[in-house]
């Protein structure tokens, strides 16, 4: 089976990418999955394995894992790239940047303002704790939301109201 492969990232970190022939296969496991959860629920009883070349060889795979592979095999299925990171990881400005949306600068001016956490273990390059990333990413994705919320009550205000527009100015 060549569902995928996997390519260094910058970071030195892989990353797994799906291979158009391999869909077909990665297709199959998430339908076997999805059935299986299906019948016996999201817990896996019977448990699954996974085998080794013997067929003696087989390992029982916890819940953790499972719950990991099957959102690999949809993700690598869709053809998107896949990395797993441990929350407790360390990754660079840039990094953070993709994951927030952000510019490689905007993120160190966050960190010189005290919005985010980095260390230098090095003499020059920050890191941060991935974990703290992810929890500013879902803090920026909730001010996104409420400004959103707020522009659409003022916007929704305005349609009642005509005569407020000339209030808010004209260009």
């Amino acid at each position: 089976m060549t569902a995928a492969h996997a390519h260094p990232h910058r970071d030195g970190a892989d990353v797994v990418a799906a291979s158009p022939e391999g869909a077909q296969d990665l297709a199959r496991v998430i339908d076997f999955v999805d059935a299986h959860i299906n019948r016996y629920g999201s817990a896996p009883e019977p448990r699954f394995y996974l085998s080794g070349a013997d067929i003696h060889e087989r390992v029982e795979l916890t819940q953790e894992l499972f719950t990991v592979l099957k959102a690999a095999a949809d993700e690598l299925s869709k053809g998107r790239s896949i990395s797993i990171l441990a929350l407790e990881q360390e990754i660079s400005t840039q990094q953070a940047a993709d994951l927030l949306g952000l510019s490689r600068p905007t993120v160190v001016k966050l960190i010189e303002d005290g919005e985010l956490t980095a260390t230098v273990p090095g003499r020059s390059r920050r890191k941060l704790r991935l974990a703290e990333v992810l929890k500013y990413r879902d803090l920026l994705h909730a001010r996104r939301t409420e400004f959103i919320s707020d522009s659409s009550e003022e916007f929704y205000d305005v349609g009642e109201h005509p005569e407020k527009v000339a209030l808010r100015g004209s260009w």
